[in-house]
């Protein structure tokens, strides 16, 4: 019961009025049983009837508890806090076992209810879902449970009233609160057209959304079972420590029979039973885990798991892709320049019809530019993308293909219409895509992209906390590359890269023994992100690609929160190793102040919590870690 209670991931909740009402009546009773007998020689006949029952409703359910954990194979502190009830209790010292019962019972649950701290923005993020949703049906509002909408339903939102579901605004405009979601305390500018997600507030304007996610598909949703999820993945801390804990049982058992051999007194072998129990040791990683993963998802930053989250703090490697993640993702087309045999309408068609289902940046900059140019986009068949290269498909039976000038293993080399603007673009940063177009360049379209305002501080902050190497691992030609790294402030520029040459790059770096984070947009980097120690994705709330591929994704595109992610990291780390090596010399010291005989049993069953209150109080401060890293 004590011991199983310490598992954060398969607690039930302790603070329920009939169980805390349960300890609160067994204490009664026992305090009753010793005012009763205070200052006789002998326990009455009522006092001792108090006593068994205080025993009886606290004491009973631990041992049930050890002998489940017994028969499960699952030795637990449980067993060694039975031990020291049956012995009181076989010695006649009933009042003894209840407290001693009383005090563990209270105490687990203090320590639950202190760990709650570490959950409540998990549990704030569920609360923000509404419960109904007001639906438009032919012009008619009508009000609905939230399980009752679906994808392609028309909702209208008012000011003050949080949105239900993940949707696009189809009329009106507004302000929206996203600090929920995003991390970002600004509230967003929402209008037509714009995406807008479950449980943002919508602060000063009334606007109608079509439903496009709902439910557990939504990013809230996600958000809430990706962190619920989260602590089933064990950190080396956690698994270190439920190594050592299996030996905690006979060791302390063997402890207790010396000191009942030595000192011929059995309630000093029961003290020794009830401070050996090893749950401030139990409960230093796991409180300090799901408190970080909790204080990095208020921030808009999503860990998938206390694995990753120890990952983090160990990395002295950072690479970044560019595009989308350096950069803004929000290229424009600048240029376009066809064939000898074709016209830049003609290109930027063909172009846009096989990137017409793409999700990356340069996508939607050639989508952008087709209709400012109000050119007709022909349907595309059999699309295929070629992660890092770029993408194909069947345009009125020909077959386009838009990407890098690698595509396709370069195996056509330009003519001297499209060789030359083609370096021109490199030399100015811009990135050129070629069109091919049965198998033959036709065109190339130059996109450009704007540097985040925030990349150059957060590279400076990195590089202050030792990192000690940050650099771009980029598909784009080298002059583009270069004059990101050189904007930003980065020394190590890859550029010209396949995706398998990427990997060849990460794998050497791990090779030489190093922790490597990358960080990119979720959509073409699903390779690197996999094979990185940490994968960092970019755009969390709008592709659902960045939390499958990633082990850690930016809610917000905020690529400032990674000097924070490291931080609260090495801090959690550094909480796990003082819980550690607290939770130890507390229990060393404890057993050897029970054998000796200045701890009784009930002052020793004190002390003992007080060792496991103290250890979660250390990880819930985490939940508090400032998201400065000065």
């Amino acid at each position: 019961m004590i011991g199983r209670f310490s598992e954060l991931g398969v607690y039930h909740e302790l603070a329920s009025s009939r169980e805390f009402y349960r300890v609160l009546l067994a204490g009664l009773l026992g305090l009753v049983s010793y005012l009763l007998d205070r200052g006789s020689g002998s326990a009455s006949s009522l006092g001792m009837a108090l006593a068994l029952a205080s025993l009886t409703l606290n004491g009973v359910p631990i041992v049930w508890n050890a002998i489940r954990g017994l028969v499960q194979r699952q030795t637990n502190v449980d067993e060694l806090v039975s031990i020291a009830i049956i012995a009181s209790a076989s010695q006649g010292e009933f009042l003894t076992a209840a407290f001693v019962s009383f005090v563990m019972v209270l105490g687990a649950l203090i320590e639950q209810l202190t760990s709650e701290s570490a959950r409540r923005s998990i549990r704030s993020l569920i609360d923000l879902s509404p419960e109904t949703a007001t639906v438009l049906v032919d012009g008619e509002a009508r009000t609905v449970p939230i399980p009752d909408i679906r994808i392609g339903d028309t909702l209208l939102v008012k000011a003050g009233e949080r949105i239900p579901v993940d949707a696009v605004v189809r009329k009106g405009a507004s302000a929206v609160d996203e600090s929920a979601i995003t991390g970002e305390p600004i509230p967003a500018e929402k209008g037509q057209g714009d995406t807008v997600y479950a449980g943002t507030l919508n602060q000063n304007g009334v606007i109608q959304i079509e439903a496009v996610k709902v439910g557990e598909d939504t990013a809230l949703g996600r958000i809430v079972q990706l962190v619920s999820a989260a602590e089933t993945h064990k950190p080396q801390a956690i698994r270190t420590i439920d190594r050592y804990a299996r030996w905690f049982t006979p060791v302390i058992l063997l402890c207790a029979g010396i000191t009942w051999w030595v000192t011929g007194k059995p309630s000093q072998a029961v003290t020794v039973l009830i401070v050996g129990c090893p749950c401030a040791l139990i409960l230093a990683a796991p409180t300090a885990v799901v408190a970080a993963i909790s204080r990095a998802a208020k921030a808009g930053v999503l860990v998938k798991g206390g694995l990753f989250l120890e990952a983090a703090g160990r990395a002295d490697v950072v690479l970044f892709d560019k595009t989308g993640t350096l950069t803004e993702g929000k290229p424009k087309v600048d240029k376009i320049v066809a064939g000898d045999a074709t016209t830049s309408d003609y290109v930027l068609a063909r172009a846009a019809a096989v990137e017409l289902n793409s999700t990356h940046p340069f996508a939607r900059a050639v989508l952008n530019a087709a209709r400012c140019a109000d050119v007709t986009i022909p349907p595309a068949e059999q699309m295929v993308t070629h992660v890092g290269l770029g993408v194909s498909a069947l345009v009125e039976g020909r077959s386009v293909e838009v990407g890098s000038a690698h595509l396709g293993d370069g195996r056509v080399g330009l003519p001297p219409t499209l060789a030359g603007p083609l370096e021109e673009f490199k030399e100015r940063g811009a990135t050129p895509l070629v069109v091919y177009e049965d198998g033959q360049p036709v065109g190339i379209i130059s996109v450009s992209d704007h540097i985040r305002p925030a990349a150059r501080e957060m590279v400076q902050e990195l590089d202050a906390m030792g990192i000690g190497q940050i650099g771009i691992l980029s598909g784009d030609h080298e002059r583009s590359a270069r004059i990101v790294a050189d904007s930003v402030g980065l020394t190590d520029a890859w550029s010209e890269l396949k995706p398998q040459e990427k990997l060849r790059i990460l794998g050497g770096i791990q090779d030489d023994g190093k922790t490597v984070m990358f960080v990119g947009d979720g959509i073409n980097d699903a390779p690197a992100l996999a094979v990185a120690n940490v994968g960092v994705a970019m755009g969390a709330a709008g592709t659902d690609i960045a939390l499958e591929t990633a082990d850690i994704a930016l809610m917000n595109d905020d690529i400032s929160k990674l000097p924070f992610l490291i931080q609260l990291s090495r801090k959690t780390l550094r909480t796990i190793r003082w819980n550690i090596a607290f939770g130890m010399v507390f229990n060393a010291i404890a057993v050897l102040a029970g054998g000796s005989g200045l701890l009784s049993p009930i002052t020793g069953a004190v002390v003992h919590n007080i060792g496991s209150v103290l250890v979660v109080i250390s990880s819930a401060s985490l939940a508090f870690a400032s998201d400065r890293t000065a």
